[in-house]
């Protein structure tokens, strides 16, 4: 029969697509949020990041101890292998969220978005120099047009800054490695975890690389300086609405990918970037030349096209396996050519 949490064959189709509607709903709305926040509010990213972590924890604590056994059981990690594993989610969260909202206290939603939108071109580059793998030539067309869409877009944006660009560019790094991480410790043929055991083991890890960060940045006076300003409960509210933001959007994204894979969530980052560099643009005020939404336009239709290639690849890869698996289990007749002769199988060269 199944479930929303593992729906049936029939109803996976429409599960998928509320997953990505709302994943896309909660990223527009996490990212306008978190740069209405660092454009002055709240001017400490980096230990606004780590507090919705420690909020992340608190949630995935409560469906840990209140959660009847047929909804959710905790997976236990017994093994190092495994345990090491997990623990290169949080690096790479830090990398990519930390970052990534540390970028924004020095550039706009908009260029913020574009950059992020560079992915598919880092994981192409790494792929190669540590697998040896080459893409096809549709795909090198498509990040050709995405590295001058992006070019164009960034360097000839009006609201160009070179310090934002530069921390955002290093997040996108980090980004690769918490989807790709993401969707190792959820496979099929590793560790298995839950949705809720990603959040409840690599929540509190993050905070530790988080909070030292923080303070070498000298964002403790930043914090002092913004409930002096706005008032003790308004900060805790706003903390309280990024913390439920970030625990309900990391919630649902790592479902989406358990459901599908890390290459499917390609494309929904392409409709994210597109939607909130849309977005941003009726939020907040921002500048743009012809040439830099030209720019814009070119990138995101070649990150999508780029994400679309890379889904139709691996279902291709997917059907040869299929395929494959059904020839191992032909009976093994020998080496030479098999004719049909009426009704009956004539094997030569046997």
């Amino acid at each position: 029969a199944g479930s929303f949490l593992a729906p049936a064959k029939e109803w996976y189709p429409f599960v998928v697509a509320v997953m990505l509607l709302v994943c896309l709903m909660e990223s527009v709305a996490f990212s306008v949020f978190n740069k209405y926040l660092f454009s002055g509010t709240f001017s400490a990213p980096v230990f606004y990041t780590a507090a919705c972590q420690i909020q992340s924890f608190i949630g995935a604590s409560c469906i840990c101890l209140f959660s009847p056994a047929s909804v959710y059981k905790r997976t236990p990690l017994r093994t190092s292998s495994a345990f090491a594993k997990v623990m290169l989610v949080p690096v790479g969260f830090v990398l990519n969220y930390g970052l990534n909202n540390l970028s924004l206290e020095y550039m706009t939603l908009a260029l913020n978005q574009l950059v992020r939108s560079f992915s598919p071109v880092i994981i192409a580059l790494t792929s190669f120099f540590i697998e040896g793998k080459t893409q096809s030539l549709m795909k090198c067309v498509t990040l050709l047009f995405l590295v001058l869409g992006v070019m164009m877009g960034v360097g000839l944006s009006p609201d160009y800054a070179f310090i934002g660009i530069l921390i955002c560019s290093a997040s996108v790094l980090g980004q690769g490695i918490n989807i790709v991480m993401t969707a190792v410790v959820m496979g099929k043929n590793n560790v298995k975890l839950h949705p809720v055991d990603v959040l409840f083991y690599t929540t509190l890890p993050s905070v530790v690389f988080l909070l030292p960060l923080s303070l070498s940045l000298g964002e403790l006076p930043k914090v002092m300086a913004s409930i002096e300003k706005n008032g003790l409960w308004t900060v805790i509210g706003l903390m309280n609405i990024g913390g439920m933001l970030a625990f309900s959007y990391t919630l649902f994204y790592t479902y989406f990918i358990k459901l599908t894979s890390s290459v499917y969530y390609g494309v929904f980052g392409s409709l994210r970037c597109t939607t909130s560099i849309i977005v941003s643009y009726f939020t907040f005020k921002q500048q743009a030349s012809f040439l830099s939404i030209l720019g814009i336009v070119i990138a995101m239709g070649a990150f999508f096209a780029n994400s679309v290639l890379t889904i139709k690849e691996k279902l291709d890869e997917k059907a040869l396996e299929e395929k494959g698996g059904e020839d191992m289990k032909a009976p093994l007749l020998g080496k030479g050519d098999v004719e049909k002769n009426g009704r009956k199988d004539v094997v030569r060269g046997c």
